[in-house]
Order: structure tokens, then sequence, then C-alpha cells
């Protein structure tokens, strides 16, 4: 199966779609760049994907499904996963997981690579094309605010506008992009009917609370990351109480980059000369700097081609948020980061999101003690006592033996006395 590790490991082994599990450490991966495995699939560009390090400071995950199954680095390297190179019962196990646990997706989709198994990460390539990026980033320089050290572009009053000169109206191309996701993500039958842009909000999200269980697509986010810049965690789920307060909880993610990637400096020192002359062709270190977007609790960094989306699933199927999703995006000092997320959110039941159950919400009482015993628990035990207590002058306790238990039992009255009990 799809490799099985825990947070600080990486197996390296050849890689099949999930069963099974390992926690061999792997070598160090060696950031190439990715190529297309079928004749027919869009060309990558220049899209890049490795294993950072895990840091050194311990990480303790908050949830019980933390298990994360993660691709070899010479997988990462080839630009990751083709799901057509896996057997049909291979995918069909990995689809019948990624149904029952986040929601069903189409492994033939166009280019589609498999990133990172569980929790999914997926890239789509030439997802928009570039000359269409380079206009939607045009859109970026007015309207903007700041939010998690990200800029934010107010959508609403540039929709009516056409994308660029002779091109369609942005909310057209918006809707257009939307229903190419519903062919990669396939929540068949449970989309929200209408147009996609009917169910958008004014400023973002939703207009109006869905319906229990219908899919919808949250008005799209256009967000730029400064240059020299990280933006703090996108964690891109909503929190439970917030979910619970709007009816509706974002289940999937499709991110969309605009800009170039940082420069690849993988190569800078591949050939070079040591002191006396000689070459040096060892493998090219890695710059591990030069990514557009993390994921920390994967150790896992892109550098995104423009036109790429890359789709995450920052909540479970049942919508608590997965914290393994949880990414940032970094902006190189010459350039800034452009990206758009199209956020698939579904309704809530009315009961909404119920919490998991932790150790916090459990109550362990001490029996016994001064703290959680009564006065009416003191008098019980008291009289419990009293009760074994027989007055020999009533013939009942004329025997020796019946004079020790009475005996004893006063004892361990007076013992319960003075412990307070």
């Amino acid at each position: 199966s799809l490799v099985s590790t825990p947070l600080a490991g990486v197996a390296a082994r050849r890689a099949t779609l999930p069963t099974g599990s390992s926690t061999r450490r792997a070598s160090t991966a060696r950031v190439v760049r990715c190529r297309a495995a079928a004749a027919d699939a869009p060309a990558m560009g220049v899209t890049r994907v490795w294993h950072c390090p895990p840091p050194e400071k311990e990480r303790k995950a908050a949830q019980a499904q933390s298990t994360i199954s993660k691709l070899p680095p010479h997988v990462l390297g080839s630009g990751g996963l083709d799901p057509a190179s896996q057997s049909p019962q291979n995918q069909q196990a990995y689809l019948g997981s990624l149904a029952e646990r986040f929601l069903p997706v189409d492994l033939s989709y166009g280019g589609v690579r498999v990133l990172n198994v569980d929790p999914p990460v997926f890239a789509i390539p030439n997802f928009v094309p570039n000359d269409e990026c380079d206009a939607i980033v045009n859109i970026t320089k007015g309207g903007k605010k700041l939010v998690r050290n990200v800029k934010k572009i107010e959508l609403g009053p540039k929709l009516p506008a056409p994308v660029s000169d002779g091109a369609p109206a942005l909310v057209q191309r918006l809707c257009e992009l939307s229903e190419d996701c519903k062919r990669f993500v396939r929540c068949d039958g449970a989309w929200l009917e209408g147009v996609v842009a009917t169910s958008w909000g004014a400023e973002d999200g939703l207009k109006t609370r869905p319906p229990p269980g219908a899919f919808a697509f949250e008005l799209p986010q256009l967000c730029v990351t400064a240059k020299g810049k990280v933006s703090d965690v996108l964690p891109d789920s909503l929190r439970v109480d917030d979910a619970n307060e709007i009816g509706h909880q974002r289940r999937c993610n499709v991110r969309v980059f605009l800009s170039d990637p940082p420069a690849d400096g993988s190569n800078t020192n591949a050939n070079a000369s040591s002191s006396d002359g000689s070459s040096s062709k060892g493998a090219p270190d890695i710059d591990r700097d030069a990514y557009s977007l993390k994921f920390d609790i994967l150790d896992l960094a892109l550098a995104p081609a423009k036109g790429t989306a890359i789709v995450t699933f920052p909540s479970f199927a049942d919508g608590a948020a997965d914290e393994r999703a949880q990414c940032v995006v970094k902006a190189a000092d010459e350039t800034p980061v452009v990206w758009m997320d199209l956020p698939i959110a579904v309704g809530l039941d009315p009961d909404g999101i119920k919490k998991p159950v932790s150790m916090a919400d459990v109550v362990v009482e001490k029996v016994g003690t001064e703290e959680n015993v009564g006065d009416a628990a003191r008098d019980k035990n008291r009289q419990e006592w009293r009760a074994n207590v027989k007055d020999g002058a009533d013939g009942e306790q004329s025997s020796d033996t019946g004079a020790a238990m009475a005996e004893a039992a006063k004892k361990k009255l007076d013992e319960l006395k003075e412990q307070g009990l």
C-alpha cells in the first residue's frame, strides 16, 4: 500500500495505493523537475515537490487520526504518483477510502497526481491557462484587506467586469472553474441546484444556509502573499463553533496558483569545483526554502507551477477539522505569490458538528476523600457501622465471637470519626 509512517518518518519503498504501514525513515529527498507519465497528460511545467526535514521540536498531534501516509522521495521527485500506474484494484481501494473519510474524486481527471496519500493532497496541472493567470493577477491591484498575514481581494465589485479585453466576465470564468472542480470532486446528486454563483455571499462564504448534506461553492477568494512574507497557518476549514453557527463546513479546497514558482536553487552547488580543480558531481543540495506552499505536519513542500491546482480536504466526513491539512504560503524576496481558493462547503444537520470526546470531558471522582464526600455520605457510613454494633446486654452478643466482632466494629467507627467520614 501507499506507505503509512509516523510524523517524523518517510518510508522509501515502491508506492502503491493503500494498506499496510511502515515506520522506516527515508534517505534525503532530492528535488527533480517533474515529468508527465502519460503522453496525453498536460505538461506540469516546473512544479516541484519534496519532503522537508521534521522540526527539531517534537510535535504532539491533537487528533487520533494523525497517522500519515506519505510517498517516497523518488516518487515526489517525479512529480507525484500517477494513479493510472496503479492496478484497478488498488485504485478502487483508494477511492473507497477517500469516499468514506473525505469525498469521492475522479482519479482519471487529466494529469492529476497524488502528492500525499493520507491526508490526500492532489495536484492538477494547467487547471488555469497561463495567460488567464496573468489576467487574474492584474485584478489584485486594488481592494485588499489583510487576513492571516495574507492580502485578500474583494471580488464582489469585480465580478461583472471581463477578466481581460475580449474575455468573458470574471463571474463566468469562476463559474466555469467551479464546474471543472465538480468533475474532479464527484459529489454527484448532492450539489446545490442552480448556477454556482447564486449561492455566493456578498463578501465571502455562502449567501444562505445550505440544506443538510447539500454541497455548494463559497465565493472564491483571491489572495496575495507579499514579497518575502510567510502567511499564518491556513487551516482552510471552519472552527466547529463557527461552522455550527453558519450551518456549513468546508470539506474541500481547490487552491490555484496564479504566479510563477520561486526559482530552483538546488543545482547551484551540483557541479561545484573543489580547491584543487576537481569537479564534484554528487547529488545537488536541496533548496528547501524555495517553496510556495508548505504542509508543516506532513513535512511536505511544494513549488506549484503557474496554473496548477492543489486539492486538499481540510475536514473529515463528520465535519471535524483535519489539522494535518494546515499549510502556509511563502513568497520569495523577488516576487509575491498570488493564488485563488475555491472552497467547497456542505450543509450541516440541525445538531451541527459534534465535538469529539476527550479526557477533558471525562470527570473522574475520587471516592472517600474530604473533597468530594459530603455530610450525607459520612452520616451514611456511620449509620452502616452502627448497625453492626450490637449491645451485649440484649443477649444476642453473649458469645465471645460476638463480643469480638462488636469490639472490632466500635474501633472501625472510631477510625471513621477520626478521618472525618
